[in-house]
């Protein structure tokens, strides 16, 4: 039978439903193995290897239909419309259910061309448009001419690659533009009268069933390790010849039988657009990833209960493309759609070489949005630029870095531009005065970053705002030149926007429906900066796919890799934590009420107050037992003299809210008596978001009369001189300051400051001769990262499985370092007991170090949050406890314990908590990258979680009056402010 070409739907549609197949097995199934599951695993590769052929029908149906399709050019306009618009769709999806997003995602949706992620598409493109001209030289060619060209595409395409399984001609996959070429001339040829026997059903029968046989047999004998996507051989690449023959006859048989039983079926538009929307949705990154890592089949379940899942999800992949295909047929029928597709579709091939002509009719339509965009670029790029200024000096290399390290924040910062030019013109009904005016704004704010870095290393900040009705203050402290300059600018704008607007004019929008729409818009996409940080929102999603980085712990150099305004965006999204019930400024004083007689109860089993004590609180930096991480050991025993002093001094584990960071939460905590969990999850970092804007910060250091703090390193992290200077310190010490650093001394390569160093300024501060009280803050650095080979001794002996061999080194390092703190603390506590005076020293590791493998924090994520801390008095040597669980807003009032010292009504709370409720942090499984707080648990002693619910009613009653008074003291009206700052009565 000669097969007379002609449209039968059916085809196309069942190419569709295996590409959707494989697709599924390639993607949402795992391949089963050989053993053990013998069964599913030859039915999973034979359906791998059916569905492979899809993309070989599909090509072989447009081929065999070419010579039927008119001016296949006239289409590519509508089919890059369902294509951009399906890849619009499918980011929408992943937001929506997944809270997935990526900038990848988007640009392919855009741009699907410049990714290689539809390769068969484009090159299946090329070849649809060709194929009339194709179809129609081949039929004017003689038969002996088509049998020759028809013998030798099937020699040197199929045959000989099949034969030495060598990659000919650049064909490693069935997408490529040659085999996907080679096939669609195949279909012409079959539609001109080739391959006739394709049509007779015993030789195509007999060949699929050998076809497949030889391929499962194959699969069987030598088993198959590799995904679906990485299948190749002999007998599996579909575009080798056992594919490739099972193509083929697969096709001949459905083109005989559908053209006969199905009539009905032919040339059904629709099923184009579906085909179509198949593949694209096959081919984008966003729908793989979360079949493969949202919506993966289970490995553990029966053959039929596996076989049912497979079933139903590829029922709902046919279903959902249907939808796809139905909305899209929908939405290209709106007016504005239906020109948008018109204006780019090709209507004749001659229009092909109108391309640059059409180029610039659209540039000069869109001359002015163009602007715009280039505006938004170059002063975004200018900000950016600025705020590097601060540290190094221009340079075109500058420039390079940005564009290449902050594309995405580029991006997203010139989509703000836009729209609030959008917005403004949108009110004003005007372009150049909208233009000119959103450029003003965004010089004003190059200038001002640059201003406020160079001052305060801080960038422009929501609470800034608050500044501007102390203007006249401000320009006190400014250049005269710059107020001079800046006014001049301002002037020299307005008279420009309106010279451009009288003499270019440009762009009315008379309809107040279109401004209004537009205008709700805008603000809608501006109200989204009030969310930015609220987990699993779209704009923190947004935010995350465009890479904008959290960096509140260093806010100028957050505003450098995101750009001043996405920065100041960040800041916008604080809630500083939720209100308890029953807040008021009745209950607060019944509260502080309450602990002032509490206070006198302690107060009497305690004779000292702090005159003419020290206390000291050493931070030290990444410290923690390495011994007590789950699957690890290490030998000798790196920390001999902390693990036996422990043994004789007040000590135990403390809860850390970070692992491998977050040391100035914990310097808050320690310094302030308050939780970190008790805050709202937008509120990560207090020293920089929360401390500046406080009108009163009650910490510790109100108790004492002299506050010296060091910090051997630069001080421009978590904004510690701003908080120091507010928490009443009147030194600080670090690298750079005024107050110079006596010791420096580094171990063997390290870039940091060592312990021993640390200590020995500490001395000499805590020798000084006082009158009065003195409390001294240390942070130590010798144990940051990274853990590069610094040390050349390397006696430990690590063993175990809690690390990966990359940082095997890095924990080496890690746990000389710790050694090296070992000894050096050993000298700085026979220091301490060598004074002739009362010294109390509150010592505790921070967090630990990220070395260790992501999975142990599934199983052990509290193990791997805790540290270990003492309470040393040189004078009382008091033993209470030596495993005592606590978290860091304990240490003021086990210090004050330690010493026997008085307390105030504060530290009376702060007592009253640290002795009856169970130590409180943050989620601990949460907090491996150190982001989230606002999701507070209790820790026992025993390291196990406690419920709310387990607490007593007492203890219930106690979490809430600490809650009422940290929410007073860090978001309500400050009642107990006073209150809390208060110093130590003497008898």
């Amino acid at each position: 039978m000669e097969a007379q070409p002609k449209r039968i739907s059916i085809v196309p549609l069942i190419a569709a439903v295996l590409i959707l197949l494989h697709y599924i097995l390639a993607n949402a199934v795992t391949p089963p193995a050989n053993m053990g599951m013998g069964v599913r695993y030859l039915v999973y590769w034979a359906l791998v290897i059916a569905s492979n052929i899809g993309i070989n029908l599909l090509a072989l149906y447009l081929g065999y239909t070419a010579i039927l399709t008119e001016r296949p050019w006239s289409k590519l306009g509508k089919i890059a419309f369902y294509l951009v618009l399906t890849g619009l769709i499918g980011v929408i999806w992943g937001i929506i259910f997944f809270q997935s997003f990526e900038t990848k995602d988007l640009w392919i949706s855009l741009f699907p061309v410049s990714y290689n992620n539809f390769p068969f598409a484009t090159s299946m493109l090329i070849w649809y448009v060709l194929g009339p001209i194709l179809a129609k030289y081949l039929m004017n060619l003689s038969s002996k001419v088509r049998h020759s060209l028809t013998y030798i595409l099937v020699w040197f395409v199929v045959l000989m690659p099949s034969i030495y399984t060598k990659p000919l001609w650049g064909i490693t996959d069935s997408s490529g533009f040659v085999w996907i070429g080679t096939v669609f001339v195949f279909g012409i040829l079959i539609s001109v009268g080739e391959f006739k026997w394709i049509y007779n059903y015993k030789k195509s029968l007999s060949i699929i069933v050998i076809s497949l046989a030889l391929a499962l047999i194959t699969a069987r004998l030598n088993p198959i390790t590799v995904g679906a996507n990485d299948l190749h051989g002999r007998f599996f690449s579909s575009y080798l010849l056992n594919i490739a023959l099972l193509s083929l006859v697969v096709f001949g048989v459905m083109i005989k039988y559908f053209s006969v039983h199905f009539a009905k079926l032919i040339n059904l538009s629709w099923v184009n657009w579906f085909t179509l929307g198949a593949y694209f949705i096959s081919c984008l990154p966003i729908v793989t990833n979360r079949l493969i890592n949202d919506l993966h089949i289970a490995v553990d379940i029966g053959f039929i209960k596996w076989l049912v899942w497979l079933a139903l999800y590829t029922l709902i992949a046919i279903v959902a493309v249907a939808l796809l295909t139905f909305v899209i047929m929908l939405v290209s029928r709106i007016k504005y759609c239906r020109k948008l597709i018109d204006k780019f579709t090709i209507k004749e091939f001659s229009d092909l070489a109108k391309v640059p002509e059409f180029a610039k009719q659209m540039l000069h339509e869109n001359w002015r949005i163009l602007l715009v965009i280039f505006c938004g670029l170059l002063f975004t790029a200018i900000q950016m630029i600025i705020t590097y200024l601060t540290i190094r000096s221009f340079s075109w290399a500058l420039i390079g870095d940005i564009f290449i390290n902050s594309t995405n924040q580029l991006i997203l910062n010139i989509i703000i531009f836009v729209f609030f030019f959008l917005l403004l013109f949108s009110l004003i009904n005007r372009f150049w005065p909208a233009l000119v005016f959103t450029s003003g704004i965004s010089i004003f704010i190059g200038v001002a970053e640059f201003l406020k870095i160079s001052l305060r290393d801080e960038p422009i900040l929501p609470a800034d705002l608050s500044m501007v009705t102390a203007f006249g203050e401000i320009a006190k402290m400014l250049n005269p030149i710059i107020i001079v300059v800046a006014g001049i600018v301002l002037i020299l704008l307005i008279i420009a926007s309106f010279i451009l607007q009288r003499h270019l004019g440009g762009m009315y929008h008379h309809s107040w429906c279109r401004r209004s729409i537009t205008a709700v818009l805008m603000l809608f996409f501006f109200s989204g900066s009030f969310w930015v940080n609220h987990e699993n929102s779209l704009p923190h999603i947004i935010f995350k796919g465009f890479g904008v980085s959290v960096q509140f712990f260093d806010q100028a150099n957050g505003a450098r890799a995101n750009g001043p305004i996405l920065q100041f965006i960040n800041n916008l999204d604080v809630k500083i934590m939720d209100k308890p019930a029953g807040y008021s400024k009745e209950k607060i004083q019944a509260i502080m009420t309450k602990y002032d007689r509490k206070a006198g109860s302690i107060n009497k089993t305690r004779k000292n107050t702090l005159d003419n004590q020290t206390v000291i609180f050493v931070l030290s930096e990444s410290f923690s037992n390495p011994n007590r991480v789950p699957k690890m050991k290490v030998s000798p025993n790196p920390m001999p003299y902390l693990t036996s002093l422990k043994k004789t001094t007040n000590s135990g584990l403390m809860l850390s809210s970070g692992y491998g960071g977050g040391t100035a939460n914990m310097e808050w905590q320690a310094l302030t008596g308050l939780s970190i969990s008790n805050l709202s999850p937008t509120l990560p970092t207090p020293y920089t978001q929360l401390v500046p804007q406080q009108k009163i910060a009650p910490a510790f250091t109100d108790l004492f009369d002299s506050k010296v703090a060091i910090h051997p390193y630069n001080a421009s992290l978590y904004n510690r001189k701003a908080v120091f200077k507010k928490f009443g310190f009147q030194q600080f010490y670090y690298q750079g300051s005024k107050d110079k650093l006596s010791y420096e001394k580094h171990l063997g390569t390290s870039p940091y400051v060592s312990d021993e160093s640390a200590y020995k300024q500490t001395m000499k501060i805590a020798k000084r001769s006082q009158s009065g009280s003195r409390f001294i803050q240390l942070s130590t650095m010798q144990n940051h990262m990274p853990y590069t080979n610094y040390y050349s001794s390397k006696k430990f002996k690590i063993t175990g499985s809690a690390f990966d061999a990359a940082n095997a080194g890095g924990v080496q390092t890690y746990t000389q370092g710790v050694a090296y703190t070992d000894k050096a603390l050993k000298k700085f506590i026979k220091s301490i007991d060598a004074l002739k005076k009362p010294v109390t020293v509150v010592w505790y590791g921070d967090h630990l170090a990220s070395l260790y493998k992501s999975s142990l924090m599934d199983k052990y994520p509290i193990q791997l949050h805790e540290t270990d801390y003492f309470v040393y008095s040189n004078q009382t040597h008091k033993l209470s406890y030596t495993n005592r669980l606590v978290s860091p807003y304990s240490f003021s009032a086990l210090a004050l314990d330690a010493g026997n010292d008085k307390v105030t009504p504060y530290y009376a709370l702060i007592t009253k908590i640290t002795n009856d409720l169970p130590a409180m942090t943050i989620n601990p499984a949460n907090t491996e990258i150190n982001s989230l707080n606002g999701t507070n648990i209790f820790v026992g002693q025993n390291s196990k979680q406690i419920k709310y619910e387990d607490l007593s009613k007492k203890q219930k009653k106690l979490y809430h009056e600490y809650q009422l008074i940290q929410y007073d003291l860090v978001a309500g009206n400050q009642y107990s402010a006073h209150w809390a700052e208060q110093k130590i009565k003497g008898n």
